[in-house]
């Protein structure tokens, strides 16, 4: 048979194991799971199965082989599905990240307390972010994790989380529960149209046109969702407090960014984005804005391009 021509791939592609809810943190409100991918099976020990073999093995009569394990360590991308600051699981994004599991990244998609689910107030969903890197990286044997190499990605509220997470490696208030032992710091943030300057939020859909809601100036609507009943007693100061905006500094270990906003975005100004990439890049960082022609919220914005973008993003900052 003829061949008609010869392809190279551009990257080499692995067997995906998807391994659902392990649970990463103990809250008050309840266990908090991640949904994980990894580009190969994971060292985790399997239940024996029924056999002659075990049989023979658990009396003595064969000697036990110690499990193999996958030596391999794969860079680790933990994922941040937006939820409006109401509480979200991982499950949302798992199609989304097997893409960038075949390629090689471990992949643990966040499940983390929010304001309506869990009547919890900011910084719960950073804390519980923060906890889930610690997390992966305490079990960096188990599900194959490169320790060095980290980034965090997240849409819209989960794209202001994982700002904050970013920028806020070791304050003590932003890290709670287990192996506070381990580091929170990451090599490569990637936000999806997240709202980071809060404070000036509303002038911002003001000068780009956006429609504001009801009730919405002076404050932004973002105010009742990350805060709720507390969010009036003093809203200036909740909302400095928590733009991601704010915590960067000049001479402060920062990661890579890289910000993608849908130009037709009815809820997020590509100014948002804009002056935080600004601000990263005159305090000596590295801040990648893109804007999406054509794109809203979320619609438009996982093309098959951006993904690219994406990939090229990681590989290049990794």
């Amino acid at each position: 048979m003829k061949e008609t021509g010869t392809l190279y791939a551009d990257w080499q592609e692995y067997e995906v194991t998807y391994t659902p809810d392990v649970v990463f943190a103990q809250r008050e409100t309840g266990p908090l799971k991640l949904q994980i991918l990894t580009p190969a099976a994971p060292n985790i020990p399997r239940k024996p199965q029924p056999s002659l073999y075990t049989e023979l093995r658990a009396k003595g009569l064969v000697p036990a082989e110690p499990p193999r394990k996958d030596p391999r360590r794969f860079p680790l991308i933990v994922d941040v599905p937006g939820s409006g600051w109401g509480g979200a699981t991982g499950y949302i994004h798992v199609p989304k990240m097997v893409e960038l599991a075949r390629e090689g990244y471990v992949v643990a998609s966040v499940e983390y307390r929010g304001t309506f689910k869990d009547d919890v107030r900011f910084p719960a969903a950073v804390q519980d972010v923060k906890e889930a890197i610690r997390f992966m990286r305490a079990h960096a044997e188990e599900y194959l994790v490169d320790t060095e190499r980290v980034a965090l990605l997240g849409d819209s509220s989960g794209g202001h989380t994982v700002a904050m997470a970013a920028l806020t490696d070791s304050e003590d208030r932003f890290n709670i529960g287990a192996h506070l032992d381990m580091p929170t710091n990451v090599r490569t943030c990637v936000i999806f149209y997240g709202p980071n300057d809060l404070t000036n939020l509303v002038q911002d859909r003001k000068d780009e046109g956006k429609r504001l809601r009801p009730g919405e100036d002076p404050w932004p609507f973002e105010l009742r969702e990350i805060f709720r009943d507390d969010a009036f007693d003093d809203p200036a100061a909740h909302l400095a407090d928590a733009s991601p905006i704010n915590y960067i500094e000049a001479g402060k270990a920062m990661p890579s960014f890289l910000f993608l906003n849908g130009e037709e975005d009815p809820i997020i100004p590509l100014k948002q984005g804009m002056r935080f990439c600004e601000k990263v890049r005159s305090c000596g960082g590295r801040a990648d804005f893109y804007r999406i022609v054509g794109a809203k919220h979320g619609a438009g914005c996982w093309t098959t391009e951006t993904m690219r973008l994406v990939r090229q993003f990681l590989r290049a900052t990794l």
